[in-house]
């Protein structure tokens, strides 16, 4: 099935058959859904939430600039 979610591992396990599925698996599979609709749609809009994820991915990035093994401390010395 192709699709542009980045599924957990264990939204298709393949050694679980269908008649191992239960309702709480259906159910969390239903949860992770919903939570990653809510996600996008929030992502898509101007919300709190998506200024935090973008001050986060941007403070990740200068602190993966800032890492010493990606620089030369010398320089700043």
């Amino acid at each position: 099935m192709m699709t542009d979610y980045d599924l957990p591992v264990w939204f298709w396990d393949p050694e679980t058959t269908d008649e191992d599925r239960s309702d709480w698996m259906t159910q969390e599979r239903s949860d992770w859904m919903t939570q990653e609709r809510c996600r996008r749609q929030a992502m898509r809009q101007q919300t709190a939430y998506r200024r935090r994820m973008e001050r986060s991915t941007e403070r990740r990035a200068r602190r993966d600039a800032a890492n010493p093994a990606t620089v030369a401390v010398e320089e700043y010395r």
